[in-house]
């Protein structure tokens, strides 16, 4: 019996893909949201800055949507979740534009994230809702973003946001004064002689005011006796 080999000849199943503008037409009005976009970071009185790089935060995510006729809305309720042990919500979110979906996210927040460690529930599940909501619009206008200069990613996904959702600069989260490490400080919980300082999770240091920017005396400061959380109730 011999070995037939069958040759199918590939066939064209339908129009290749065309594009509604022209891309000098596209890139001019792109150029345009772009600038718009950076004369209204530019106002922002605390950008949000990581490693010399500037991302932006859901506000500023809504502000491009805006200008493309898209608006952001969470698809159902925030799921509560458990991960290896660790809990969180989940959530979902969707881009519409002429009452279409042209972009649907899902993104979490979980209690073992640095900055949400001691966060309050809902404001996790919170935090869950505006990281899809910025990633749904970031996955249809980050190409606006990059042209502005902007680092794709939205804020609230970079790590560094506290408990209040506001995404703090590298800048103004100083570096532990015993163990000299920044990654785990935050401000603490409770306040010590009516002043909030800042908490280190790794070795339980507190120091000076979380309520303002540090400042090169902050730097000299030395760092209060380690103690657990509950004790600078005082």
């Amino acid at each position: 019996m011999s070995n037939v080999t069958a040759i199918v000849e590939a066939q064209a199943t339908g129009l290749p893909a065309t594009m509604d503008n022209a891309p000098a037409v596209v890139l001019a009005e792109a150029q345009k949201a772009a600038a718009a976009l950076k004369d209204v970071i530019a106002r922002k009185p605390k950008p949000v800055l990581i490693n010399g790089e500037q991302y932006l935060e859901f506000e500023d995510w809504l502000t491009v949507g805006r200008f493309y006729g898209v608006t952001v809305g969470s698809e159902g309720e925030p799921e509560f979740v458990e991960l290896a042990g660790v809990k969180g919500f989940k959530a979902t979110a969707i881009a519409i534009r002429n009452g279409q979906t042209i972009s649907r996210a899902t993104a979490y927040c979980m209690s073992d994230e640095d900055r949400w460690t001691q966060a309050p529930t809902y404001q996790i599940c919170s935090m869950a809702q505006t990281r899809a909501n910025a990633k749904a619009l970031r996955n249809v206008l980050s190409w606006v973003a990059v042209l502005a200069g902007y680092k794709p990613t939205p804020a609230e996904e970079m790590d560094g946001v506290d408990g209040h959702g506001a995404a703090r600069t590298a800048a103004t989260v100083p570096a532990c004064q015993k163990c000299k490490t920044a990654k785990k400080v935050m401000p603490s919980k409770y306040a010590k002689g009516g002043v909030r300082p800042w908490y280190c999770l790794t070795c339980k240091a507190t120091w000076g005011n979380a309520e303002e920017p540090p400042s090169e005396q902050q730097a000299n400061d030395e760092p209060w006796e380690p103690e657990d959380e509950a004790g600078a109730r005082g």
